[in-house]
């Protein structure tokens, strides 16, 4: 779609019929068929190399990722149990860890996966979002990114381009989705490594505090942590005889002795509140991760900009082929003076006239309408002539409309675009759906007749909405040839 930029709408027009017409496209294909089997088309060796450089830097990361994760979960658990067959190993320090603290980092990373829908209404909110997501474990991405090649980077770079807000739904999921693995690899390496310490070694478990704990209260604890596993494993439930025995305090009299067979008997509950509250949240999360991860790449391929304009050019290549099968002429139906038009928008728009035109009692409007082919769904005024709170009164109108309706905005082609109509733009943004279409539609009118916009003027308005630097936002320009 970027490399067809480039490209003039009857080169477009000519290479998307032809594609049609070949003889293994799909007869009735639904939209998702029809432009996979564009895709499959217009894909080149190239983009081929540049994809499969992606999954090996992909399968890099992972793997990095992965590694890290584990080294950091089996140095947690060397530090936790330090043994000296004399200390006991405290519980305290590894509930604190391995439950409250891991329980407290899934509870941060489902509010760093909080939609911006739920959360723009609280202040600061958003940024507090975006800290979370700062420190998020898939961030150490970029440390491997270094190691892939120079023109893999280049080529990412490039083909986010100005489509970056297209990506961020995908990248968003991503970075989410290797912080799980990260977490995950973390949990399991630790899991391994307790079983591997608990096998190997004589460990006397023991809990202790300078605060007047009563047992009980460990009881009502460790029964609540237990709930998950008391009905179907009720020997790793902890008892009191267990917590009172385990206790222990820096200048109790060493002569007395406690069987240290006994104070083993922690690690079921040690392994299985780690396998509860640290591996098993972690891999749903994973895996709700990678749900979200492939709603998003089925989400941008669904709004990616210029896909309906591509849809018509297909579809109307498929009548214009059905018809001509009852004609002497088949290119009767495609003359030089069509493939010279531009795209078409089809759609219902909700126009904003904000060069001040005069629309009213002329058939101005139903000519803008007829040669760029498409509908008025409601039309405003605002912008030239209007005061800043006739403005704000025509988002919060169009706030009630249908979120997904695009706009087009009534422009004057020879004036340069200005400052307030950034701002106009950034404010609907504010509204409806991130993915609305917005069109501009600069017009060059004299005594009530279109005439053809100049190239300089048209790419004043092209370099705007490239700053701009929201995919959603495109020229539309109707030129001479389509009024005459």
């Amino acid at each position: 779609m970027s490399r067809d930029d480039d490209l003039e709408y009857s080169e477009l027009h000519s290479r998307d019929r032809s594609i049609t017409l070949t003889t293994d496209a799909p007869e009735s294909p639904d939209e998702e068929g029809q432009l996979s089997y564009w895709l499959s088309k217009m894909v080149t060796p190239a983009d081929q190399q540049l994809a499969a450089e992606i999954d090996s830097g992909h399968r890099l990361i992972r793997i990095g990722l992965g590694f890290l994760g584990a080294l950091f979960g089996w140095l947690t658990i060397i530090g936790l149990f330090q043994y000296d067959g004399q200390n006991r190993v405290n519980l305290v320090y590894l509930l604190l860890v391995l439950v409250v603290l891991q329980l407290s980092l899934t509870g941060l990373t489902l509010i760093a996966m909080l939609p911006q829908s739920l959360t723009r209404w609280l202040p600061g909110f958003h940024s507090f979002q975006q800290l979370l997501r700062w420190f998020s474990p898939g961030r150490l991405q970029k440390l491997f990114s270094r190691f892939m090649p120079a023109t893999e980077r280049d080529g990412i770079l490039q083909l986010l381009g100005r489509q970056q807000k297209i990506y961020a739904g995908i990248g968003k999921w991503q970075v989410f989705s290797w912080s799980q693995l990260f977490a995950v690899a973390f949990n399991l390496a630790a899991l391994i490594s307790v079983f591997g310490l608990i096998a190997s070694r004589d460990i006397a478990f023991g809990w202790s505090s300078t605060l007047d704990i009563d047992p009980d209260a460990i009881l009502s604890v460790t029964n609540m942590l237990s709930w998950p596993w008391h009905a179907w494993l009720p020997a790793s439930v902890p008892d009191l005889q267990l917590i009172e025995t385990s206790q222990y305090f820096r200048v109790q009299n060493t002569a007395v002795q406690v069987s240290p067979e006994v104070l083993g008997h922690w690690w079921p509950f040690v392994m299985l509140s780690l396998l509860f509250y640290g591996l098993l949240p972690r891999l749903l999360l994973l895996m709700f991760c990678k749900v979200q991860l492939g709603a998003a790449y089925a989400h941008a391929f669904q709004h990616f900009p210029g896909r309906q304009e591509l849809l018509t050019r297909l579809n109307s290549a498929v009548i214009e082929t059905r018809a001509s099968e009852h004609e002497s002429n088949t290119d009767a139906f495609i003359s030089a003076s069509d493939t010279e038009k531009p795209q078409r928008i089809s759609e219902a728009l909700i126009l904003i006239n904000w060069a001040g035109f005069e629309f009213d009692n002329t058939k101005l409007l139903d000519d803008l309408m007829s040669i760029g082919q498409f509908t008025k769904k409601t039309m405003f005024k605002a912008g030239i002539n209007c005061r800043l709170e006739d403005d704000e009164q025509v988002i919060a109108e169009i706030s009630k409309l249908d979120a997904g309706a695009p706009i087009g905005l009534i422009l004057k082609a020879w004036e340069p675009p200005l400052g307030e109509l950034a701002d106009f733009i950034a404010d609907l943004r504010k509204i409806g759906s991130p993915q609305r279409m917005i069109y501009l539609l600069p017009l060059a009118i004299k005594s009530q007749a279109l005439l053809r916009v100049e190239n300089n003027d048209l790419q004043e308005w092209q370099r705007f909405a490239q700053q701009l630097a929201d995919p959603w936002i495109t020229v539309h320009t109707i030129m001479s040839g389509d009024a005459a």
